[in-house]
């Protein structure tokens, strides 16, 4: 099957996203502009912006990518159990968490660069806003004697994304699991890891 033109423009849109997060990781988002995009992914600065018109349309695309991101690593923590959506939240989160604190892959310094940059600007953070939108309104639709403990629970995990985020979290992996195990009963969730029911 050969490769549209739509394809490869969206490989190109794609690995300019990708260049543009290089360079909040290697030089910081104040290098961020369609120059340095254009050095960094090998293309002109007129093919740069081809894709987004204006520096706000790449910090626009930057976020929402963001916002995908999320979507996809916490889904994919939820699947390594087995049980219900309102089972798997919780134990997702910590499983997500768990993994970022091991090695965040430098989304902490891209999260927290973004978000920061924009915070003063509701429609550029919409995509992000929806996002935990989805996820309050899963707890929303909780019995109601799970919803108080379920928010509780993330919003301690939260607690420690936003710590790592900023560098200022002082607890070893091996202290946090006692909390991980407080959060999961404080939840409700019965959801056991696949792997662990199959044993």
């Amino acid at each position: 099957m050969s490769t549209t033109l739509s394809d490869k423009g969206l490989c190109t849109k794609k690995h300019m996203l990708e260049c543009a997060e290089k360079i909040i990781l290697e030089e910081g988002i104040e290098a961020l502009s369609m120059d340095n995009v254009g050095k960094k992914s090998g293309m002109s600065k007129g093919a740069v912006m081809h894709h987004f018109k204006t520096k706000r349309d790449l910090m626009a695309a930057l976020i929402e990518a963001y916002a995908e991101h999320l979507d996809e690593h916490l889904k994919a923590a939820e699947a390594m159990f087995e049980g219900a959506p309102d089972e798997t939240l919780i134990p997702g989160y910590i499983r997500w968490f768990q993994e970022f604190d091991a090695d965040n892959k430098g989304w902490a310094n891209i999260g927290l660069s973004l978000l920061v940059q924009k915070v003063h600007d509701p429609e550029l953070l919409k995509p992000v806003k929806d996002w935990y939108a989805k996820v309050h309104a899963r707890i929303a639709a909780l019995p109601p004697e799970r919803r108080a403990r379920t928010f509780l629970a993330l919003m301690a995990l939260e607690g420690f994304f936003y710590t790592h985020k900023f560098g200022l979290d002082l607890m070893s992996a091996e202290e946090k699991v006692p909390v991980y195990e407080l959060l999961k009963d404080l939840s409700g969730s019965k959801a056991l890891l696949k792997s662990a029911k199959s044993e």
